[in-house]
């Protein structure tokens, strides 16, 4: 009798922990990777991952002042420090642009992953290091930091290679 108690409850135990597994797989995780704060605006990039995978970036305005959206570009660096940009408008991937954000409220754009990286990969220009830019309607731009791509086209912030 005990030992079929004691498998009874070795089986509750291991059925909790499958569905309290499979709960925590299947929700949606966002982690931060970039965060700029500006006397105007907070410009964070946010990974959202579904299912362990990478499945879009969120690129969220936290306005402080009423502020106008007039362009989101993706700014491309090469090795020699040059810069080229895509316009995310003209690829597709944003709409509402531009957006007008009243002073303390903030506005989010989802960037698709599998639109993003096949914009970089049959875009033509070369690149090692980018950014999201965003432009206002003075025309002053709010960068996220410099990001990289690793062998497996996930997004990361490389070290500046400085160290102490």
């Amino acid at each position: 009798m005990e030992t079929i108690i004691s498998y009874v409850f070795i089986g509750l135990v291991l059925i909790i922990s499958l569905i309290t597994y499979r709960y925590k797989r299947i929700k949606i995780r966002q982690y931060v990777l970039s965060e700029q704060l500006y006397p105007m605006l907070v410009f964070s990039l946010y990974m959202e991952k579904h299912l362990g995978k990478i499945a879009a970036y969120n690129l969220q305005i936290r306005t402080l002042d009423d502020i106008t959206i007039e362009k989101i570009c993706l700014e491309l660096i090469d090795k020699r420090r040059e810069f080229h940009y895509y316009d995310l408008k003209e690829h597709q991937l944003v709409t509402d642009v531009p957006m007008r954000i009243k002073s303390n409220h903030s506005f989010q754009y989802r960037i698709d992953y599998k639109q993003l990286t096949e914009l970089l990969e049959k875009g033509g220009l070369p690149f090692r290091t980018f950014r999201f830019v965003v432009t206002d309607q003075i025309g002053r731009k709010y960068k996220t930091h410099e990001l990289g791509l690793n062998k497996k086209w996930q997004l990361f912030r490389p070290d500046s290679g400085n160290y102490n």
